[in-house]
């Protein structure tokens, strides 16, 4: 009896590690982690997906503006979500925000006085329009 005793025992110790793995494997399929970009912004879902533009702004954003900037929150400048920018002032400030200080822009100034420990210039000429506008549009999707 004690023999049959052990034997159940380690049988149903054996069922209950495969139930386990098997619910486990299950569950990874039906549970849909969510993408996270490396901002920690999670990626669109349910249709919503990056255009090829806005893909291409995620790779230029990724190597160029993420050292000081994160979508949704402040790092060494400020968060771009909710900034309200126009794209053409968007164009205008990454190709040369020196001049819209010179020319007492607002917005420009504002940033600076925020942020003036900070020792930073946007001077990106070497972008094209096109890839600035591909960063806008990923930091707005």
């Amino acid at each position: 009896m004690n023999n049959s005793n052990l034997k159940n025992k380690m049988l149903l110790s054996y069922g209950m590690a495969f139930l386990v793995t098997v619910l486990t494997v299950l569950y990874s399929f039906i549970s849909e982690e969510q993408p996270v970009a490396f901002c920690g912004v999670v990626e669109p879902r349910c249709g919503n997906t990056l255009t090829e533009n806005a893909k291409e702004g995620r790779k230029l954003f990724k190597s160029i503006c993420a050292s000081c900037h994160k979508i949704n929150k402040k790092l060494v400048g400020p968060a771009l979500i909710g900034q309200k920018l126009d794209t053409i002032y968007f164009v205008k400030y990454v190709v040369n925000e020196e001049e819209l200080h010179k020319k007492k822009s607002k917005k420009a100034l504002s940033v600076n006085k925020e942020y003036k420990n900070a020792n930073y210039n946007h001077q990106f000429n070497y972008l094209t329009e096109q890839n600035i506008l591909d960063v806008f549009e990923y930091i707005n999707n």
